[in-house]
């Protein structure tokens, strides 16, 4: 998930034209793997999945006694071995945070003795970049287009208070250059500090928009390229459904935006005459925020908001989700500019949730929360959410699923909890499980089966024995898959390509194929079954030649030709019979007549070709007389 982490708070096909085919197996979430383990293991950073599914993990791990930051790279759906980004800094770092792009160009900012430094990885590079230091600051916040570029705010040591800075780094670039000038309103008033920390968001075209708070209010602000808006927007409201609003309460604010950087979203938390806090949202059109929205689910007067977020794909679909202080998770789903009325997803609990989410480019969203008796007894859950508001219905999410592996051990809330997806709704949740050197940094989620895939071999007879068989990938972008071939029920062969020659040959006839594509949680789609067809049988043939042999006198030739089947099959049927006279002159039938302009030797050949390409052929020399027989 793009938005700061709760971390932060503590065939073969041959498929016939009328056979559909089978329905894919249903996805669904897997249980957790270990990414990276021990003692040393402190807590999860953030994490980021690109739309084309590279992504990439940041958490904290002790090494030498010392906290330092690691990242696991996700690469075709496997995290990596971790790299250390912060080699050659020696004092203890802190709040890492990730973005990726496709391609896994990859930025990581992070906090070294007060400092922000960021390290770069570009797309298709060996390694990071070694430690770039920004600037004096804390609590960074970072994005990435999907182009490349990328953004990281952070709260910075001002003349008289704290102040909330930018920096970019260029699509192409491996460093980050801070910006000249301050985002905050008032340069007396602490910006970017307690629950007030900065959120930065990057659109398709390369702009950026902060959000932060100040002074209890929550500002926003864009900035294009190298320039900060001198139009900055007070998001804290007065009133929210006949409720007053204390200005001065707002925190905790986030963002997403759309591919078109006119419109993003904003969700904060604010108090009300009821005196709890809510969560409140806020669309930014333009250079100006819309009439805010209640999304937590919980009224006035009852339950309060503890915690929020938003997520949206690049086309504005998504959700915000909110952690109350009942320990319920509200998910509110975003359609049409509009938030439904928000869900309770969860249990009754006595875990705080932080709950997490995020929304992909085919309009999947999903949710993540703590949940358990006790701190000491938690889990990790999650729910998903198949998109379909076209009749502006609210979809119901999902089985309640547990991602944590009870073979870990126990849950650790506070060593935090995030979630990304790519665009087709492939979804990574990280959290750690176990204790002692048993600690492990966990990756579950939501794994889509792999897709439809069609054939690409011929489905007439073939005149192969043993012919390589072919077909289109299926598309799965945690990949690679792995192809089950069978025939008559065998399975001849497994591969990860998408062609297979057959290593034993196939008798003449009709036989029966069907393949499964398997991904490596076991997912399968399969293929209805279809036919394929051998005939290596070549047709038999025989003709005659009738006439007076002498130049100018027609010569009729007569042929017999069948394609014979095989024993237990059927023959492919013949295609055509050629009857080539030797002088130029041919005949596509079965009987042809024709005079020779030229007496002396001459070969007929005749050919026979059935609809697999078997070929026979036989030949007859005859000798014409140059002059007539005289009387």
């Amino acid at each position: 998930m793009r938005a700061r982490p709760t971390a932060s708070l503590a065939t073969v096909v041959l498929a016939s034209v009328a056979l559909l085919p089978a329905a894919p197996a249903q996805a669904a979430f897997f249980p957790g793997e270990a990414i990276d383990g021990g003692a040393g293991l402190k807590r999860v950073g953030d994490v980021d999945v690109a739309r084309d599914g590279s992504g990439a993990v940041t958490y904290v791990k002790s090494d030498g006694g010392v906290d330092h930051i690691y990242v696991a790279r996700l690469v075709s759906g496997v995290f990596q071995a971790p790299e250390r980004v912060d080699g050659g800094l020696v004092p203890a770092g802190s709040d890492p945070e990730v973005a990726v792009a496709d391609g896994g160009r990859t930025a990581v900012v992070w906090v070294t003795s007060g400092q922000v430094f960021a390290a770069v990885r570009g797309a298709g590079a060996p390694g990071f970049s070694a430690p770039q230091m920004i600037s004096a600051g804390t609590a960074p916040s970072v994005d990435m287009s999907i182009n490349g570029v990328a953004y990281t705010s952070f709260t910075a040591p001002g003349a008289s208070a704290a102040d909330v800075r930018i920096a970019r780094l260029e699509r192409d670039g491996t460093a980050f250059t801070e910006l000249p000038d301050t985002l905050d309103i008032n340069p007396g008033e602490d910006a970017g500090t307690g629950g007030g920390t900065s959120d930065v968001v990057v659109s398709a075209d390369g702009t950026a928009v902060v959000v932060w708070g100040e002074a209890g209010h929550v500002f926003g602000r864009r900035v294009f390229e190298n320039r900060i808006s001198a139009a900055p927007q007070d998001l804290s409201v007065d009133s929210l459904g006949g409720h007053a609003g204390n200005v001065q309460s707002a925190t905790d604010p986030h963002i997403d935006i759309e591919d078109d950087s006119s419109f993003a979203w904003v969700t904060f938390r604010e108090t009300f005459d009821d005196g709890i806090p809510h969560t409140v949202a806020r669309r930014l059109v333009g250079s100006q925020f819309e009439a805010p929205t209640q999304v937590d689910g919980v009224g006035f007067g009852g339950d309060q908001a503890n915690t929020s977020n938003v997520a949206m794909n690049g086309r504005g679909e998504g959700l915000a989700v909110t952690g109350t202080a009942a320990q319920t998770t509200q998910v509110s789903l975003l359609h049409d500019d509009t938030f439904f009325a928000a869900q309770h997803v969860n249990q009754p609990n006595n875990v705080a949730p932080r709950p997490v989410g995020d929304f992909a480019e085919n309009n999947d969203g999903y949710a993540a929360w703590f949940q358990g008796t006790s701190a000491q007894a938690a889990t990790v859950q999650a729910v998903a959410y198949d998109v379909s508001l076209a009749k502006r219905t609210v979809p119901a999410p999902g089985p309640v699923t547990d991602l944590a592996n009870p073979d870990f051990g126990p849950v650790d809330p506070a060593a935090g909890l995030d979630m990304a997806v790519d665009r087709v709704g492939d979804a990574a949740a990280v959290f750690v499980q176990g204790t002692g050197d048993g600690r492990k940094l966990i990756f579950s989620g939501y794994d889509r089966t792999p897709g439809i895939f069609t054939n690409s071999t011929t489905r007439r007879f073939r005149d192969l024995s043993r012919p390589v068989l072919a077909w289109s990938p299926s598309f799965d972008l945690w990949g690679p898959v792995t192809y089950s071939v069978e025939v008559d029920g065998v399975v001849v062969g497994q591969t990860q390509a998408t062609r297979l020659p057959l290593t034993t040959p196939l008798a003449d006839g009709v036989h029966t194929m069907k393949v499964t594509a398997a991904d490596r949680h076991g997912q399968t789609y399969v293929t209805k079954p279809t036919a394929v067809k051998v005939d290596t049988l070549a047709p038999t043939l025989s003709f005659s030649v009738s006439g007076v042999r002498a130049k100018g006198r027609r010569q009729t030739v007569k042929v017999r030709a069948t394609d014979p089947a095989a024993p237990a099959g059927r023959a492919s049927g013949l295609a055509r019979v050629v009857i080539d006279f030797g002088d130029g002159a041919r005949a596509k039938s079965r009987q042809a007549a024709h005079a020779y302009r030229q007496g002396g030797a001459h070969t007929i050949r005749v050919s026979a070709t059935d609809r697999a390409g078997n070929v026979t052929v036989v030949k007859r020399a005859i000798t014409l007389r140059k002059k007539p027989k005289k009387s």
